[in-house]
Protein backbone atom coordinates (compact mmCIF):
# COMPACT_ATOMS: atom_id res chain seq x y z
CA UNK A 1 0.00 0.00 0.00
CA UNK A 2 0.89 2.83 -0.87
CA UNK A 3 0.00 6.64 -0.08
CA UNK A 4 0.57 9.76 -2.29
CA UNK A 5 2.45 12.86 -0.85
CA UNK A 6 1.95 16.01 -0.69
CA UNK A 7 4.14 16.91 -3.71
CA UNK A 8 2.02 14.32 -5.71
CA UNK A 9 -1.13 15.87 -4.61
CA UNK A 10 -0.30 19.52 -5.34
CA UNK A 11 1.39 18.40 -8.88
CA UNK A 12 -1.34 15.89 -10.25
CA UNK A 13 -4.32 19.25 -9.36
CA UNK A 14 -2.30 21.61 -10.88
CA UNK A 15 -1.74 19.45 -14.06
CA UNK A 16 -5.22 18.50 -14.14
CA UNK A 17 -6.78 22.12 -13.98
CA UNK A 18 -4.26 22.75 -16.79
CA UNK A 19 -6.33 20.12 -18.98
CA UNK A 20 -8.00 22.39 -21.28
CA UNK A 21 -8.80 21.94 -24.92
CA UNK A 22 -6.31 24.72 -26.34
CA UNK A 23 -3.83 22.13 -27.09
CA UNK A 24 -1.50 22.97 -24.51
CA UNK A 25 -1.06 18.85 -24.15
CA UNK A 26 -1.89 16.07 -26.24
CA UNK A 27 -5.40 15.88 -25.55
CA UNK A 28 -5.85 12.13 -26.50
CA UNK A 29 -9.10 11.20 -25.64
CA UNK A 30 -11.19 12.86 -28.53
CA UNK A 31 -12.81 11.21 -31.28
CA UNK A 32 -14.48 11.50 -34.39
CA UNK A 33 -16.89 11.03 -36.88
CA UNK A 34 -16.40 11.13 -40.79
CA UNK A 35 -18.49 9.27 -44.07
CA UNK A 36 -19.94 10.32 -46.85
CA UNK A 37 -23.21 11.64 -47.84
CA UNK A 38 -24.83 10.12 -51.11
CA UNK A 39 -28.16 10.25 -52.93
CA UNK A 40 -30.69 6.83 -53.19
CA UNK A 41 -28.69 5.53 -56.29
CA UNK A 42 -25.14 5.68 -54.12
CA UNK A 43 -24.00 9.08 -55.58
CA UNK A 44 -22.36 11.86 -54.06
CA UNK A 45 -24.40 14.90 -52.60
CA UNK A 46 -21.80 17.69 -52.68
CA UNK A 47 -22.63 20.81 -49.89
CA UNK A 48 -24.97 18.97 -47.96
CA UNK A 49 -25.27 20.67 -44.83
CA UNK A 50 -24.60 18.46 -41.78
CA UNK A 51 -24.94 19.80 -38.60
CA UNK A 52 -23.34 17.07 -35.27
CA UNK A 53 -25.31 17.98 -31.79
CA UNK A 54 -24.70 16.36 -28.44
CA UNK A 55 -27.55 14.77 -27.06
CA UNK A 56 -26.05 15.93 -23.23
CA UNK A 57 -25.31 19.15 -23.69
CA UNK A 58 -26.60 20.49 -26.52
CA UNK A 59 -23.49 21.79 -27.89
CA UNK A 60 -23.62 21.68 -31.93
CA UNK A 61 -20.87 21.29 -34.91
CA UNK A 62 -21.52 22.16 -38.85
CA UNK A 63 -20.00 21.08 -42.17
CA UNK A 64 -20.99 20.66 -45.21
CA UNK A 65 -19.90 17.92 -47.65
CA UNK A 66 -17.46 18.16 -50.33
CA UNK A 67 -17.53 16.97 -53.71
CA UNK A 68 -17.29 13.13 -53.45
CA UNK A 69 -20.01 13.38 -50.45
CA UNK A 70 -17.27 13.28 -48.06
CA UNK A 71 -17.53 15.12 -44.84
CA UNK A 72 -15.43 15.28 -41.20
CA UNK A 73 -16.30 15.77 -37.70
CA UNK A 74 -13.02 15.92 -35.53
CA UNK A 75 -11.59 16.46 -32.13
CA UNK A 76 -14.96 15.02 -30.41
CA UNK A 77 -15.56 14.94 -26.80
CA UNK A 78 -16.58 11.36 -26.47
CA UNK A 79 -20.42 10.90 -26.37
CA UNK A 80 -23.81 10.06 -27.62
CA UNK A 81 -24.47 12.54 -30.38
CA UNK A 82 -27.00 12.47 -33.39
CA UNK A 83 -26.37 14.08 -36.74
CA UNK A 84 -28.60 16.54 -39.13
CA UNK A 85 -28.22 16.54 -43.06
CA UNK A 86 -30.08 19.29 -45.14
CA UNK A 87 -29.50 19.20 -48.71
CA UNK A 88 -32.37 20.64 -51.34
CA UNK A 89 -34.09 18.14 -53.49
CA UNK A 90 -33.95 15.57 -50.49
CA UNK A 91 -35.41 15.13 -47.05
CA UNK A 92 -34.28 16.08 -43.37
CA UNK A 93 -32.14 13.24 -42.34
CA UNK A 94 -31.62 12.76 -38.50
CA UNK A 95 -29.73 10.05 -36.85
CA UNK A 96 -29.50 9.86 -33.49
CA UNK A 97 -27.47 7.80 -31.09
CA UNK A 98 -24.13 8.08 -32.42
CA UNK A 99 -22.17 6.90 -29.17
CA UNK A 100 -18.43 8.01 -29.98
CA UNK A 101 -15.89 6.97 -27.00
CA UNK A 102 -12.53 7.83 -26.64
CA UNK A 103 -9.90 7.90 -29.49
CA UNK A 104 -13.16 6.28 -31.59
CA UNK A 105 -13.24 7.71 -35.36
CA UNK A 106 -16.79 6.53 -36.52
CA UNK A 107 -17.30 5.61 -39.81
CA UNK A 108 -21.03 6.59 -40.96
CA UNK A 109 -22.38 6.90 -44.54
CA UNK A 110 -25.40 8.60 -44.94
CA UNK A 111 -28.41 7.94 -47.41
CA UNK A 112 -30.57 10.87 -48.49
CA UNK A 113 -34.17 10.27 -49.70
CA UNK A 114 -35.67 12.03 -52.39
CA UNK A 115 -38.20 15.01 -51.23
CA UNK A 116 -38.59 18.11 -50.03
CA UNK A 117 -36.82 19.08 -47.20
CA UNK A 118 -39.27 20.20 -44.56
CA UNK A 119 -40.04 15.85 -45.08
CA UNK A 120 -38.00 14.46 -42.49
CA UNK A 121 -36.10 10.93 -42.48
CA UNK A 122 -35.32 9.49 -39.01
CA UNK A 123 -32.93 6.68 -38.61
CA UNK A 124 -32.35 5.33 -35.06
CA UNK A 125 -30.28 1.81 -36.25
CA UNK A 126 -26.98 1.11 -34.48
CA UNK A 127 -23.63 2.21 -35.37
CA UNK A 128 -20.86 0.26 -35.99
CA UNK A 129 -18.05 0.66 -33.80
CA UNK A 130 -15.50 -0.61 -36.75
CA UNK A 131 -12.13 1.64 -36.71
CA UNK A 132 -10.76 1.90 -39.66
CA UNK A 133 -9.10 5.45 -39.50
CA UNK A 134 -6.96 4.89 -36.52
CA UNK A 135 -4.09 2.98 -35.46
CA UNK A 136 -5.09 2.57 -31.91
CA UNK A 137 -6.87 -0.23 -30.80
CA UNK A 138 -8.26 -1.45 -27.41
CA UNK A 139 -11.45 -1.65 -25.87
CA UNK A 140 -13.72 1.23 -23.97
CA UNK A 141 -15.23 0.37 -20.51
CA UNK A 142 -17.97 2.48 -20.70
CA UNK A 143 -19.47 4.51 -17.52
CA UNK A 144 -22.00 1.33 -17.36
CA UNK A 145 -19.78 -1.53 -16.94
CA UNK A 146 -17.88 0.73 -14.30
CA UNK A 147 -20.43 1.25 -12.07
CA UNK A 148 -22.08 -1.85 -12.36
CA UNK A 149 -20.24 -4.45 -12.35
CA UNK A 150 -18.46 -5.51 -9.19
CA UNK A 151 -15.49 -4.11 -8.27
CA UNK A 152 -13.41 -4.77 -5.55
CA UNK A 153 -12.24 -1.22 -3.97
CA UNK A 154 -14.13 0.86 -6.34
CA UNK A 155 -11.21 1.15 -8.98
CA UNK A 156 -11.77 1.99 -12.63
CA UNK A 157 -8.05 0.63 -13.85
CA UNK A 158 -8.81 -2.70 -11.92
CA UNK A 159 -11.87 -3.23 -14.78
CA UNK A 160 -8.72 -3.52 -17.12
CA UNK A 161 -9.20 -7.63 -16.71
CA UNK A 162 -12.27 -7.67 -18.78
CA UNK A 163 -10.11 -6.72 -21.24
CA UNK A 164 -8.12 -9.46 -23.51
CA UNK A 165 -4.54 -9.82 -22.61
CA UNK A 166 -4.70 -8.22 -19.38
CA UNK A 167 -3.67 -9.68 -16.37
CA UNK A 168 -3.60 -8.23 -12.78
CA UNK A 169 -0.98 -9.65 -10.84
CA UNK A 170 -0.62 -7.89 -7.57
CA UNK A 171 -2.19 -8.63 -4.23
CA UNK A 172 -6.35 -7.86 -4.82
CA UNK A 173 -6.77 -6.75 -0.89
CA UNK A 174 -4.91 -3.83 -2.07
CA UNK A 175 -6.72 -2.08 -5.38
CA UNK A 176 -8.47 0.67 -3.33
CA UNK A 177 -7.86 4.37 -4.44
CA UNK A 178 -4.73 5.16 -1.84
CA UNK A 179 -3.16 1.98 -3.52
CA UNK A 180 -1.42 3.27 -6.22
CA UNK A 181 1.19 0.25 -6.10
CA UNK A 182 -1.24 -2.13 -6.39
CA UNK A 183 -3.64 -0.70 -8.63
CA UNK A 184 -0.50 -0.47 -10.93
CA UNK A 185 0.54 -4.51 -10.94
CA UNK A 186 -1.04 -5.04 -13.84
CA UNK A 187 0.40 -6.61 -17.31
CA UNK A 188 -0.99 -5.59 -21.06
CA UNK A 189 -0.34 -8.19 -23.97
CA UNK A 190 2.62 -9.37 -22.32
CA UNK A 191 4.28 -6.19 -21.39
CA UNK A 192 5.67 -5.68 -18.62
CA UNK A 193 4.13 -4.93 -15.22
CA UNK A 194 3.91 -1.65 -14.27
CA UNK A 195 5.40 -0.80 -17.61
CA UNK A 196 1.94 1.34 -18.58
CA UNK A 197 0.66 4.69 -18.98
CA UNK A 198 -1.86 6.57 -17.15
CA UNK A 199 -4.20 9.56 -18.45
CA UNK A 200 -6.72 11.39 -16.85
CA UNK A 201 -8.63 14.01 -19.74
CA UNK A 202 -5.60 13.70 -21.58
CA UNK A 203 -3.16 14.94 -18.99
CA UNK A 204 -0.40 11.65 -17.73
CA UNK A 205 -0.55 11.14 -14.55
CA UNK A 206 1.93 8.51 -14.25
CA UNK A 207 5.08 8.87 -11.52
CA UNK A 208 8.50 7.93 -11.98
CA UNK A 209 7.46 4.52 -10.84
CA UNK A 210 4.97 3.56 -13.74
CA UNK A 211 2.11 3.89 -10.78
CA UNK A 212 -1.00 6.10 -11.10
CA UNK A 213 -0.83 8.43 -8.56
CA UNK A 214 -4.53 9.32 -8.70
CA UNK A 215 -7.24 6.37 -8.89
CA UNK A 216 -10.60 8.40 -9.74
CA UNK A 217 -13.34 7.27 -7.97
CA UNK A 218 -16.23 5.21 -10.40
CA UNK A 219 -18.87 7.97 -10.38
CA UNK A 220 -16.63 10.42 -11.56
CA UNK A 221 -15.76 8.42 -14.04
CA UNK A 222 -16.99 8.60 -18.17
CA UNK A 223 -15.24 5.87 -19.23
CA UNK A 224 -11.96 4.00 -19.54
CA UNK A 225 -10.00 2.88 -22.64
CA UNK A 226 -7.40 0.38 -22.42
CA UNK A 227 -5.12 0.08 -25.51
CA UNK A 228 -2.46 -1.61 -26.73
CA UNK A 229 0.56 -2.58 -29.48
CA UNK A 230 -0.09 -0.27 -31.56
CA UNK A 231 -0.68 3.41 -30.40
CA UNK A 232 -0.87 6.93 -32.37
CA UNK A 233 1.99 9.23 -31.78
CA UNK A 234 0.47 11.53 -29.72
CA UNK A 235 0.33 8.40 -27.27
CA UNK A 236 3.99 8.70 -26.01
CA UNK A 237 6.49 6.00 -24.72
CA UNK A 238 5.21 2.85 -22.91
CA UNK A 239 6.57 -0.59 -22.64
CA UNK A 240 2.76 -1.93 -21.97
CA UNK A 241 -0.66 -0.64 -22.60
CA UNK A 242 -2.26 2.91 -21.79
CA UNK A 243 -5.07 3.31 -19.89
CA UNK A 244 -7.00 6.27 -20.96
CA UNK A 245 -9.80 7.63 -18.59
CA UNK A 246 -12.25 10.77 -19.13
CA UNK A 247 -13.69 11.99 -16.54
CA UNK A 248 -17.47 12.66 -16.54
CA UNK A 249 -19.06 16.22 -17.33
CA UNK A 250 -22.28 17.62 -16.54
CA UNK A 251 -24.93 17.78 -19.08
CA UNK A 252 -28.19 19.87 -20.28
CA UNK A 253 -30.91 18.05 -17.33
CA UNK A 254 -29.15 17.73 -13.76
CA UNK A 255 -28.09 14.05 -13.02
CA UNK A 256 -26.38 12.36 -9.64
CA UNK A 257 -26.06 9.52 -7.18
CA UNK A 258 -26.13 8.63 -3.46
CA UNK A 259 -24.33 5.18 -2.41
CA UNK A 260 -23.04 3.19 0.60
CA UNK A 261 -21.52 0.10 1.20
CA UNK A 262 -21.62 -1.99 4.43
CA UNK A 263 -19.46 -4.56 5.36
CA UNK A 264 -19.65 -6.02 8.45
CA UNK A 265 -17.97 -8.79 10.58
CA UNK A 266 -20.63 -11.45 11.05
CA UNK A 267 -21.18 -11.72 7.52
CA UNK A 268 -17.69 -12.60 6.99
CA UNK A 269 -16.00 -16.16 6.92
CA UNK A 270 -13.22 -16.61 9.31
CA UNK A 271 -9.86 -17.36 7.36
CA UNK A 272 -8.30 -21.35 7.35
CA UNK A 273 -5.31 -20.71 9.53
CA UNK A 274 -7.63 -19.02 12.09
CA UNK A 275 -10.24 -21.71 12.11
CA UNK A 276 -6.82 -24.42 12.47
CA UNK A 277 -5.74 -22.35 15.38
CA UNK A 278 -9.03 -21.26 16.99
CA UNK A 279 -8.60 -18.04 16.86
CA UNK A 280 -12.06 -16.28 16.25
CA UNK A 281 -12.11 -13.77 13.29
CA UNK A 282 -10.74 -10.25 13.53
CA UNK A 283 -13.19 -7.24 13.27
CA UNK A 284 -12.74 -6.22 9.97
CA UNK A 285 -15.81 -3.61 9.04
CA UNK A 286 -15.75 -1.27 6.10
CA UNK A 287 -17.98 1.64 5.20
CA UNK A 288 -18.00 2.79 1.95
CA UNK A 289 -20.13 5.94 0.83
CA UNK A 290 -19.95 9.09 -1.34
CA UNK A 291 -22.17 10.99 -3.63
CA UNK A 292 -22.27 12.77 -7.32
CA UNK A 293 -24.28 15.71 -8.95
CA UNK A 294 -23.77 17.25 -12.43
CA UNK A 295 -25.61 19.60 -14.48
CA UNK A 296 -25.56 23.09 -15.96
CA UNK A 297 -24.30 26.05 -13.87
CA UNK A 298 -27.40 27.90 -13.12
CA UNK A 299 -27.78 30.71 -10.84
CA UNK A 300 -31.30 32.16 -10.71
CA UNK A 301 -31.97 35.29 -12.60
CA UNK A 302 -28.10 35.42 -13.20
CA UNK A 303 -26.87 33.57 -15.49
CA UNK A 304 -27.83 30.34 -17.09
CA UNK A 305 -25.48 27.90 -18.33
CA UNK A 306 -27.43 25.47 -20.54
CA UNK A 307 -25.67 24.47 -23.52
CA UNK A 308 -23.16 26.07 -22.91
CA UNK A 309 -21.15 26.12 -19.01
CA UNK A 310 -21.38 22.54 -17.02
CA UNK A 311 -20.20 20.99 -13.84
CA UNK A 312 -20.04 17.84 -12.02
CA UNK A 313 -18.74 16.97 -8.81
CA UNK A 314 -18.08 13.67 -6.99
CA UNK A 315 -17.29 12.60 -3.35
CA UNK A 316 -16.29 9.09 -1.44
CA UNK A 317 -15.69 8.03 1.17
CA UNK A 318 -13.97 5.22 3.30
CA UNK A 319 -13.53 3.06 6.52
CA UNK A 320 -11.46 -0.13 5.86
CA UNK A 321 -10.40 -2.65 8.73
CA UNK A 322 -8.62 -5.54 7.18
CA UNK A 323 -7.38 -8.48 8.85
CA UNK A 324 -3.74 -8.83 9.41
CA UNK A 325 -3.83 -12.02 10.52
CA UNK A 326 -0.44 -13.68 10.45
CA UNK A 327 1.65 -16.72 12.20
CA UNK A 328 4.88 -15.85 14.32
CA UNK A 329 7.15 -16.97 16.84
CA UNK A 330 7.31 -16.35 20.57
CA UNK A 331 9.84 -17.89 23.35
CA UNK A 332 8.46 -20.69 25.09
CA UNK A 333 8.11 -20.20 28.83
CA UNK A 334 11.75 -22.05 29.38
CA UNK A 335 13.14 -19.46 26.81
CA UNK A 336 11.97 -16.55 28.40
CA UNK A 337 13.39 -17.49 32.25
CA UNK A 338 16.63 -18.37 30.14
CA UNK A 339 16.63 -21.98 29.93
CA UNK A 340 18.03 -22.93 26.23
CA UNK A 341 18.24 -26.45 27.15
CA UNK A 342 15.60 -28.21 25.46
CA UNK A 343 15.69 -25.53 22.48
CA UNK A 344 17.00 -27.16 19.06
CA UNK A 345 18.12 -25.66 16.00
CA UNK A 346 16.10 -26.58 12.76
CA UNK A 347 18.37 -29.79 12.08
CA UNK A 348 18.25 -31.19 15.35
CA UNK A 349 20.97 -30.28 17.06
CA UNK A 350 20.93 -28.81 20.46
CA UNK A 351 20.77 -24.84 20.77
CA UNK A 352 23.94 -23.90 22.35
CA UNK A 353 23.83 -20.17 23.90
CA UNK A 354 27.16 -18.53 25.03
CA UNK A 355 28.35 -16.13 27.61
CA UNK A 356 29.05 -12.82 25.96
CA UNK A 357 31.66 -12.15 28.49
CA UNK A 358 33.45 -14.79 28.32
CA UNK A 359 36.97 -14.87 27.14
CA UNK A 360 37.56 -15.64 22.93
CA UNK A 361 39.45 -18.67 22.82
CA UNK A 362 40.08 -20.41 19.26
CA UNK A 363 37.95 -18.10 18.07
CA UNK A 364 34.79 -19.24 20.29
CA UNK A 365 33.06 -18.33 23.63
CA UNK A 366 32.24 -20.60 26.65
CA UNK A 367 29.17 -22.01 26.21
CA UNK A 368 26.26 -21.45 29.26
CA UNK A 369 26.36 -25.02 30.85
CA UNK A 370 23.22 -26.65 29.89
CA UNK A 371 22.43 -23.49 27.87
CA UNK A 372 20.77 -22.12 30.44
CA UNK A 373 21.72 -18.56 31.56
CA UNK A 374 22.50 -17.90 34.98
CA UNK A 375 19.82 -15.62 37.31
CA UNK A 376 22.08 -13.11 38.07
CA UNK A 377 22.98 -12.47 34.52
CA UNK A 378 19.42 -11.68 33.35
CA UNK A 379 18.43 -8.26 33.23
CA UNK A 380 15.67 -7.73 35.31
CA UNK A 381 13.68 -4.80 32.69
CA UNK A 382 14.20 -7.70 29.61
CA UNK A 383 12.68 -10.63 31.97
CA UNK A 384 9.26 -7.89 32.54
CA UNK A 385 9.30 -7.59 28.93
CA UNK A 386 9.77 -10.98 27.92
CA UNK A 387 7.04 -12.23 30.31
CA UNK A 388 4.51 -10.16 28.11
CA UNK A 389 5.19 -11.70 25.17
CA UNK A 390 2.18 -13.69 23.49
CA UNK A 391 1.74 -17.36 25.25
CA UNK A 392 2.78 -20.11 22.51
CA UNK A 393 -0.49 -22.00 21.44
CA UNK A 394 1.91 -24.94 20.16
CA UNK A 395 5.66 -26.47 20.97
CA UNK A 396 8.16 -25.29 18.30
CA UNK A 397 9.81 -28.18 15.96
CA UNK A 398 12.87 -25.93 16.76
CA UNK A 399 13.94 -22.58 17.97
CA UNK A 400 12.82 -19.89 16.05
CA UNK A 401 9.78 -21.89 14.37
CA UNK A 402 6.59 -20.23 14.09
CA UNK A 403 4.01 -21.05 17.13
CA UNK A 404 1.85 -18.83 17.49
CA UNK A 405 -1.40 -17.61 15.09
CA UNK A 406 -2.38 -14.47 16.11
CA UNK A 407 -5.08 -12.06 14.61
CA UNK A 408 -4.99 -7.98 14.48
CA UNK A 409 -6.58 -5.24 12.33
CA UNK A 410 -4.85 -2.89 9.74
CA UNK A 411 -6.92 0.18 9.37
CA UNK A 412 -7.37 2.47 6.60
CA UNK A 413 -9.34 5.14 5.47
CA UNK A 414 -9.33 7.56 2.62
CA UNK A 415 -11.38 10.50 1.02
CA UNK A 416 -11.97 11.80 -2.29
CA UNK A 417 -12.94 15.32 -3.94
CA UNK A 418 -13.32 15.65 -7.64
CA UNK A 419 -15.10 18.71 -9.37
CA UNK A 420 -15.32 19.18 -13.56
CA UNK A 421 -16.24 22.33 -15.15
CA UNK A 422 -16.90 22.62 -18.49
CA UNK A 423 -17.12 25.83 -21.18
CA UNK A 424 -18.15 25.57 -24.85
CA UNK A 425 -17.36 29.21 -25.93
CA UNK A 426 -17.76 28.47 -29.15
CA UNK A 427 -18.77 25.36 -31.12
CA UNK A 428 -15.17 25.00 -31.98
CA UNK A 429 -13.51 26.01 -28.75
CA UNK A 430 -14.45 24.29 -25.50
CA UNK A 431 -12.54 23.98 -22.38
CA UNK A 432 -12.51 21.87 -19.36
CA UNK A 433 -10.87 22.16 -15.73
CA UNK A 434 -10.55 19.09 -13.43
CA UNK A 435 -9.48 19.15 -9.69
CA UNK A 436 -9.23 15.53 -8.06
CA UNK A 437 -7.52 15.47 -4.39
CA UNK A 438 -7.55 12.54 -2.21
Amino acid sequence: MARSSSINQTLAGFLLICATATGLFGQSYYGGVRGAVTDPNGGAVATAKLTLTDEGTGATRATVSGSAGEFVFSELTPATYSVTVESPGFKKFLRKGIAVGTQQQISLDLKLEVGQVSESVQVTEEVSLVEVANASHGQVLDNQKITELPNLGRNPFMLSKLVENVIPVGNPAYNRMEDQSGSSAISISGGPVRGNNYLIDGVPITDAANRAIIIPSLEAVQEVKIQANTYDAEMARTGGGMFNTLMKSGANTFHGSLYGHLRRTAWDANSFFNNAAKVPITDQPNKTWGASFGGPIWIPKVYNGKNKTFFYLGFEHYDDKQSASSLFNTPTALERAGDFSKSVTASGAPLTIYDPLSAVSGGARTAFPNNIIPQNRINTVGLNIASNFQPAQTAPAYYGANNVTASAQLPARAVQYTGKIDEDFTSKWRASISYLRY
